[in-house]
Protein backbone atom coordinates (compact mmCIF):
# COMPACT_ATOMS: atom_id res chain seq x y z
CA UNK A 1 0.00 0.00 0.00
CA UNK A 2 1.37 3.42 -1.05
CA UNK A 3 1.34 6.19 1.52
CA UNK A 4 1.39 9.84 0.41
CA UNK A 5 4.12 11.89 2.01
CA UNK A 6 1.75 14.85 2.16
CA UNK A 7 -0.65 12.72 4.10
CA UNK A 8 1.94 12.11 6.80
CA UNK A 9 2.29 15.82 7.51
CA UNK A 10 0.28 17.76 9.99
CA UNK A 11 -1.75 20.72 8.71
CA UNK A 12 0.86 23.16 10.06
CA UNK A 13 3.69 21.24 8.42
CA UNK A 14 1.77 21.19 5.15
CA UNK A 15 1.39 24.97 5.25
CA UNK A 16 5.11 25.37 5.89
CA UNK A 17 6.02 23.01 3.04
CA UNK A 18 3.72 24.82 0.60
CA UNK A 19 5.24 28.16 1.68
CA UNK A 20 8.75 26.81 1.05
CA UNK A 21 7.79 25.53 -2.41
CA UNK A 22 6.24 28.88 -3.30
CA UNK A 23 9.28 30.76 -2.00
CA UNK A 24 11.64 28.56 -4.04
CA UNK A 25 9.50 29.05 -7.15
CA UNK A 26 9.35 32.80 -6.70
CA UNK A 27 13.09 32.92 -6.09
CA UNK A 28 13.68 30.93 -9.27
CA UNK A 29 11.47 33.29 -11.27
CA UNK A 30 13.27 36.33 -9.88
CA UNK A 31 16.66 34.77 -10.60
CA UNK A 32 15.68 34.02 -14.19
CA UNK A 33 14.25 37.51 -14.60
CA UNK A 34 17.41 39.11 -13.26
CA UNK A 35 19.53 36.85 -15.44
CA UNK A 36 17.62 37.90 -18.54
CA UNK A 37 17.25 41.59 -17.54
CA UNK A 38 19.41 44.26 -19.16
CA UNK A 39 22.55 44.63 -16.99
CA UNK A 40 23.81 47.68 -18.87
CA UNK A 41 23.20 51.31 -17.90
CA UNK A 42 24.74 54.16 -19.86
CA UNK A 43 26.96 56.43 -17.68
CA UNK A 44 25.61 59.86 -18.59
CA UNK A 45 27.33 62.99 -17.31
CA UNK A 46 24.77 65.48 -16.02
CA UNK A 47 25.96 69.07 -15.63
CA UNK A 48 23.82 71.56 -13.73
CA UNK A 49 23.91 75.09 -15.18
CA UNK A 50 22.53 78.11 -13.34
CA UNK A 51 20.88 80.49 -15.83
CA UNK A 52 19.32 82.77 -13.21
CA UNK A 53 19.37 86.42 -14.16
CA UNK A 54 19.53 85.74 -17.88
CA UNK A 55 16.82 85.87 -20.43
CA UNK A 56 16.25 82.67 -22.38
CA UNK A 57 19.88 81.74 -23.10
CA UNK A 58 21.12 80.42 -26.42
CA UNK A 59 21.69 76.68 -26.09
CA UNK A 60 25.15 76.68 -27.63
CA UNK A 61 26.16 79.71 -25.57
CA UNK A 62 25.31 77.73 -22.43
CA UNK A 63 27.51 74.82 -23.49
CA UNK A 64 30.35 77.10 -24.63
CA UNK A 65 30.48 78.85 -21.26
CA UNK A 66 30.56 75.52 -19.42
CA UNK A 67 33.31 73.89 -21.47
CA UNK A 68 35.40 77.09 -21.41
CA UNK A 69 35.98 76.56 -17.68
CA UNK A 70 39.25 74.61 -17.27
CA UNK A 71 38.12 72.51 -14.31
CA UNK A 72 34.84 71.60 -15.96
CA UNK A 73 36.63 70.57 -19.13
CA UNK A 74 38.97 68.38 -17.08
CA UNK A 75 35.91 66.71 -15.54
CA UNK A 76 34.45 66.07 -18.99
CA UNK A 77 37.68 64.53 -20.29
CA UNK A 78 37.97 62.37 -17.18
CA UNK A 79 34.36 61.25 -17.54
CA UNK A 80 35.00 60.18 -21.12
CA UNK A 81 37.73 57.86 -19.81
CA UNK A 82 35.13 56.34 -17.49
CA UNK A 83 32.78 55.85 -20.45
CA UNK A 84 35.55 54.02 -22.32
CA UNK A 85 36.19 51.79 -19.30
CA UNK A 86 32.44 51.09 -19.04
CA UNK A 87 32.37 50.00 -22.69
CA UNK A 88 35.29 47.64 -22.04
CA UNK A 89 33.44 46.05 -19.10
CA UNK A 90 30.31 45.69 -21.24
CA UNK A 91 32.30 43.90 -23.92
CA UNK A 92 33.67 41.51 -21.30
CA UNK A 93 30.14 40.85 -19.98
CA UNK A 94 28.87 40.10 -23.47
CA UNK A 95 31.78 37.76 -24.20
CA UNK A 96 31.10 35.81 -20.99
CA UNK A 97 27.32 35.58 -21.46
CA UNK A 98 27.33 32.16 -23.15
CA UNK A 99 23.98 31.13 -24.63
CA UNK A 100 22.47 34.59 -24.27
CA UNK A 101 25.29 36.44 -26.05
CA UNK A 102 23.01 37.76 -28.79
CA UNK A 103 20.52 38.96 -26.19
CA UNK A 104 23.27 40.81 -24.34
CA UNK A 105 24.43 42.43 -27.59
CA UNK A 106 20.92 43.72 -28.27
CA UNK A 107 20.59 44.98 -24.69
CA UNK A 108 23.89 46.83 -24.96
CA UNK A 109 22.83 48.43 -28.25
CA UNK A 110 19.58 49.57 -26.62
CA UNK A 111 21.32 51.61 -23.93
CA UNK A 112 24.28 52.91 -25.95
CA UNK A 113 23.63 56.66 -26.26
CA UNK A 114 26.88 58.44 -27.11
CA UNK A 115 25.06 61.18 -29.03
CA UNK A 116 23.41 62.37 -25.80
CA UNK A 117 26.09 61.30 -23.36
CA UNK A 118 26.59 64.77 -21.90
CA UNK A 119 23.49 66.48 -20.55
CA UNK A 120 23.38 70.14 -19.56
CA UNK A 121 20.44 70.86 -17.27
CA UNK A 122 19.59 74.56 -17.13
CA UNK A 123 17.97 75.67 -13.89
CA UNK A 124 16.70 79.05 -12.81
CA UNK A 125 16.17 80.27 -9.26
CA UNK A 126 12.70 81.71 -8.81
CA UNK A 127 11.21 83.53 -5.84
CA UNK A 128 7.81 82.34 -4.70
CA UNK A 129 5.55 83.32 -1.85
CA UNK A 130 3.43 81.55 0.72
CA UNK A 131 1.05 82.81 3.35
CA UNK A 132 0.70 81.26 6.79
CA UNK A 133 -1.50 82.79 9.49
CA UNK A 134 -1.94 85.92 7.36
CA UNK A 135 1.80 86.38 7.15
CA UNK A 136 3.34 86.39 3.68
CA UNK A 137 6.88 85.11 3.27
CA UNK A 138 9.11 84.38 0.31
CA UNK A 139 11.13 81.31 -0.54
CA UNK A 140 13.23 80.25 -3.50
CA UNK A 141 12.95 77.23 -5.74
CA UNK A 142 15.19 75.83 -8.45
CA UNK A 143 13.20 75.34 -11.63
CA UNK A 144 14.37 73.29 -14.57
CA UNK A 145 14.17 75.43 -17.69
CA UNK A 146 15.54 73.09 -20.35
CA UNK A 147 17.94 70.26 -20.94
CA UNK A 148 20.58 70.14 -23.65
CA UNK A 149 22.50 67.11 -24.86
CA UNK A 150 25.74 66.62 -26.79
CA UNK A 151 28.24 63.93 -27.67
CA UNK A 152 31.89 64.01 -26.66
CA UNK A 153 33.36 64.42 -30.14
CA UNK A 154 31.18 67.48 -30.79
CA UNK A 155 32.32 68.97 -27.47
CA UNK A 156 35.97 68.35 -28.36
CA UNK A 157 35.61 70.16 -31.71
CA UNK A 158 33.82 73.07 -30.06
CA UNK A 159 36.40 73.27 -27.28
CA UNK A 160 39.18 73.46 -29.88
CA UNK A 161 37.47 76.38 -31.64
CA UNK A 162 36.95 78.18 -28.33
CA UNK A 163 40.63 77.64 -27.54
CA UNK A 164 41.56 79.42 -30.77
CA UNK A 165 39.85 82.58 -29.52
CA UNK A 166 41.24 82.25 -26.02
CA UNK A 167 37.88 81.29 -24.48
CA UNK A 168 37.04 85.01 -24.36
CA UNK A 169 33.55 84.65 -25.77
CA UNK A 170 31.12 82.06 -27.01
CA UNK A 171 31.43 81.17 -30.68
CA UNK A 172 28.11 82.88 -31.45
CA UNK A 173 29.20 86.08 -29.73
CA UNK A 174 32.59 86.03 -31.44
CA UNK A 175 31.03 85.86 -34.89
CA UNK A 176 28.23 88.37 -34.25
CA UNK A 177 28.14 91.21 -36.77
CA UNK A 178 27.01 93.76 -34.20
CA UNK A 179 29.87 93.49 -31.72
CA UNK A 180 28.79 96.61 -29.85
CA UNK A 181 25.71 94.81 -28.57
CA UNK A 182 28.01 92.63 -26.48
CA UNK A 183 29.23 95.58 -24.40
CA UNK A 184 27.20 94.77 -21.30
CA UNK A 185 27.38 96.60 -17.95
CA UNK A 186 29.01 93.51 -16.45
CA UNK A 187 31.74 93.50 -19.12
CA UNK A 188 32.33 97.26 -18.66
CA UNK A 189 32.76 96.73 -14.92
CA UNK A 190 35.11 93.81 -15.54
CA UNK A 191 37.41 95.89 -17.78
CA UNK A 192 37.29 98.88 -15.42
CA UNK A 193 38.37 96.69 -12.50
CA UNK A 194 41.02 94.91 -14.55
CA UNK A 195 42.58 98.24 -15.65
CA UNK A 196 42.20 99.68 -12.14
CA UNK A 197 40.01 102.56 -13.38
CA UNK A 198 43.09 104.00 -15.10
CA UNK A 199 43.43 105.40 -18.62
CA UNK A 200 45.79 103.10 -20.51
CA UNK A 201 47.29 106.00 -22.49
CA UNK A 202 47.80 108.94 -20.11
CA UNK A 203 47.68 106.99 -16.85
CA UNK A 204 44.98 109.13 -15.27
CA UNK A 205 43.07 107.22 -12.59
CA UNK A 206 39.41 107.94 -11.82
CA UNK A 207 38.18 105.64 -9.08
CA UNK A 208 34.52 106.57 -9.58
CA UNK A 209 34.75 105.74 -13.28
CA UNK A 210 33.32 109.09 -14.33
CA UNK A 211 35.08 110.31 -17.45
CA UNK A 212 36.38 106.83 -18.35
CA UNK A 213 35.30 104.90 -21.41
CA UNK A 214 35.78 101.37 -22.70
CA UNK A 215 37.66 101.38 -25.99
CA UNK A 216 38.10 98.71 -28.67
CA UNK A 217 41.86 98.47 -29.31
CA UNK A 218 41.15 97.14 -32.80
CA UNK A 219 38.02 99.06 -33.86
CA UNK A 220 34.86 97.11 -34.54
CA UNK A 221 34.83 98.63 -38.04
CA UNK A 222 38.15 96.89 -38.72
CA UNK A 223 37.07 93.51 -37.36
CA UNK A 224 37.78 94.08 -33.68
CA UNK A 225 35.90 91.89 -31.22
CA UNK A 226 34.18 92.75 -27.98
CA UNK A 227 36.38 90.51 -25.87
CA UNK A 228 38.56 91.45 -22.86
CA UNK A 229 41.85 91.22 -24.77
CA UNK A 230 40.60 93.80 -27.28
CA UNK A 231 39.21 96.21 -24.71
CA UNK A 232 40.89 98.88 -22.62
CA UNK A 233 40.01 101.79 -20.36
CA UNK A 234 40.63 105.28 -21.78
CA UNK A 235 39.69 108.68 -20.49
CA UNK A 236 37.33 110.62 -22.71
CA UNK A 237 40.13 112.94 -23.86
CA UNK A 238 42.49 110.12 -24.94
CA UNK A 239 39.63 108.20 -26.53
CA UNK A 240 38.68 111.27 -28.55
CA UNK A 241 42.29 111.86 -29.59
CA UNK A 242 42.58 108.23 -30.68
CA UNK A 243 39.52 108.61 -32.85
CA UNK A 244 40.88 111.77 -34.48
CA UNK A 245 44.17 110.06 -35.37
CA UNK A 246 42.58 107.09 -37.09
Amino acid sequence: MEVSVMGTLSPDETVVLVAIVIAVAVGAVIAIRDWLANPFKYPYMVIEVDVSGRRTPDSKDVIDRVISKPRMWERIVEHERKVSAWKTRCAETIEASGRITERRKRQYAEVLDDEKGYRFVCRRTQTRYKQVNYKRSSYQVRVKEKELAADYEWLVRRHARLSEIGFEATLREYTMKDQRRLMTPALRRQIMERDNYTCQICGKRMRDGVGLQIDHIIPVAKGGRTVPSNLQVLCSKCNGSKGDSM
